[in-house]
């Protein structure tokens, strides 16, 4: 059944895959966008654009009480007062909200229950941690903008269904995380692996995301739940790293740090972006019974996906990764990490 559709953010990585497969479906859709991201990349006859600001109440009050949207996908609502806006303008005239959240609200506490369900929700904060792999301050405030679309959801304002995923992969991810081992792999100098690399988690390729999030609207039972989103297949950051190496016909030399050593080195961390990712400090695993259930969910092999995003970066997007600039530090201290160990293990024995 076609549906008017209006998303919030629908320019970006994940959303701009989710336009595609909505328009592919016949759906009628229109984004909320202040026309500054790459517009071109639509069909300017089979989407609408509404030119505008998401923290602007008037022009989002125009939205509601102008047009009869079937149902609100909100991909950007990143604080409880974006979220609690949304419910303001939009209870009681859409219909239906998605919402797009993370794992990010599981591990932002201390209780990790491996597999983790959706109803894991819950457990209480950590204690605050800057290096938090998977974004501390993000975890919270994505906690307290499902908190904000519950309650409107459970007083009748419209009916909520949230996806919560992991680390999304694929062409332009703005993150670049895979790239970031790409180019350190294809230049054939050892790679420095943060600690043992042993922790386990799970990506999802972004095709996938968005297919999950249109597949929302075509089964009544999704509404009212969270699911977790991400492939099947659980890597650790070696596991990863066999695998793309195989898939590039390389096989660099892998050199351990320990987590104290790693955390102090300046290039551990990065202005531009995720430095060092997959590097999760535990393991973390996401069960996704209830998607396959409700959905249908199925999940696309990294050996399928990953070489059209290798394709991608190396031909299209041509730029450096995430802190290259300081790769030449990272091979200097890899010499010295080595020979600091060689000595170590001369003065043992």
């Amino acid at each position: 059944m076609m549906m008017k559709v209006l998303m919030i953010g629908g320019t970006g990585f994940i959303s701009s895959n989710v336009v595609k497969l909505l328009v592919e479906e016949g759906h009628d859709v229109s984004l909320v966008t202040r026309g500054k991201s790459k517009i071109e990349l639509f069909d300017k006859n089979k989407v609408q654009f509404a030119y505008g600001d998401r923290h602007d109440k008037e022009f989002l009050n125009k939205l509601a009480n102008e047009n009869n949207y079937d149902v609100l996908y909100d991909m950007i609502a990143y604080t409880a007062d974006e979220s609690q806006m949304v419910v303001e303008i939009f209870g009681g005239k859409v219909p239906r909200l998605i919402h797009t959240s993370t794992i990010s609200v599981y591990m932002v506490s201390d209780v990790v229950r491996n597999p983790i369900k959706e109803e894991d929700d819950k457990y209480p904060l950590m204690k605050f941690w800057e290096r938090n792999p998977f974004g501390m301050q993000y975890g919270i405030d994505k906690r307290k903008c499902e908190d904000v679309l519950w309650k409107a959801h459970n007083e009748g304002k419209f009916e909520v269904s949230m996806i919560r995923a992991p680390y999304v992969c694929g062409p332009h991810d703005p993150m670049k995380r895979d790239y970031f081992w790409i180019q350190r792999v294809l230049d054939g100098k050892p790679l420095l692996i943060p600690g043992s690399g042993d922790f386990a988690s799970q990506h999802v390729f972004v095709e996938d995301l968005a297919k999950a999030f249109v597949d929302l609207l075509k089964y009544d039972e999704t509404k009212g739940k969270a699911y977790n989103i991400s492939s099947g297949e659980i890597f650790s950051l070696n596991d990863y790293l066999d695998a793309l190496c195989t898939l590039l016909d390389k096989n660099p030399e892998r050199v351990n740090v320990d987590l104290e050593v790693f955390e102090k080195l300046p290039f551990s961390m990065s202005l531009e972006g995720h430095a060092f990712p997959f590097n999760t400090y535990r393991t973390a695993i996401f069960s996704i019974d209830k998607a396959k259930k409700d959905l249908n969910f199925k999940s696309t092999t990294f050996e399928k996906w990953m070489p059209g995003t290798i394709d991608w970066y190396l031909n299209v997007y041509k730029k450096p990764s995430v802190g290259y600039g300081d790769r030449s530090k990272e091979v200097e201290f890899v010499e010295k990490w080595k020979k600091y160990k060689r000595e170590l293990i001369y003065k043992v024995t």
